[in-house]
């Protein structure tokens, strides 16, 4: 990214503040980032190699609401792996399909970049075991469907609970669910997979709704 700073009160335009708590960032003062909207997710090189990874935890401002101020934490919320685009999902069927392979229903994404076509049980039981604090894997369906579940995602988040969110295909509605339980995870998972209307409601952890 460019190194860009204002000590002048504002930015220029097309970039806005940015507070950074922590890292190779830390200690800068009137920092600026593309934006605004702020971007979710802000990697830095690092100079022994590697990358650090910023998280937005939050946008305000100290006094002027025309000069939003981005603040980033590295223990913000964690992201999951972005879902396949229109155009991924594409190239995916075209590269299955030069190699003489079946069309892929249904892929799994982790933080680490990996994407499994049409993962078995023993390969989601596999990644949900591998899983670490703030790590995810979401499956994705491919196929077109006018009824039931588009995505399922799976965070092991610091208190050692896993957290489900599956989000509808036609109504966009996200419900959430948490499970101490791997194997009961695992288990509406597996469900989800063989039977796409299986809902994240056959956890036994509190349960949330979001229409957003």
């Amino acid at each position: 990214m460019e190194d860009v700073f204002d000590t002048t009160g504002r930015p220029p335009k097309g970039w806005m503040h940015a507070i950074f708590h922590g890292g190779p960032y830390g200690e800068d003062v009137g920092r600026c980032i593309p934006g605004p909207p702020a971007p979710e997710i802000f990697t830095v090189p690092l100079a022994e190699g590697g990358i650090h990874t910023y998280r937005l935890w939050t946008v305000g401002s100290w006094s002027d609401p025309e000069d939003p101020i981005a603040v980033y934490n590295p223990d913000g919320p964690p992201v999951p792996p972005p879902l396949l685009t229109a155009q991924e999902k594409q190239w995916t069927r075209e590269g299955r399909r030069r190699r003489g392979l079946g069309p892929v229903r249904l892929v799994a994404l982790t933080d680490d970049g990996r994407v499994t076509c049409d993962p078995d049980a023993s390969a989601i039981e596999a990644m949900l075991a591998e899983l670490r604090e703030r790590q995810h894997v979401v499956l994705q369906w491919l196929t077109d469907h006018d009824e039931g579940d588009f995505s399922l995602q799976v965070l092991l988040a610091e208190d050692a609970t896993y957290e489900v969110e599956h989000q509808a295909g036609t109504t966009g509605e996200r419900q959430r669910t948490r499970s101490a339980s791997q194997t009961e995870v695992r288990d509406t998972v597996l469900r989800w997979v063989a039977d796409q209307s299986s809902r994240c409601t056959d956890l036994e952890g509190p349960t949330t709704e979001d229409d957003s």
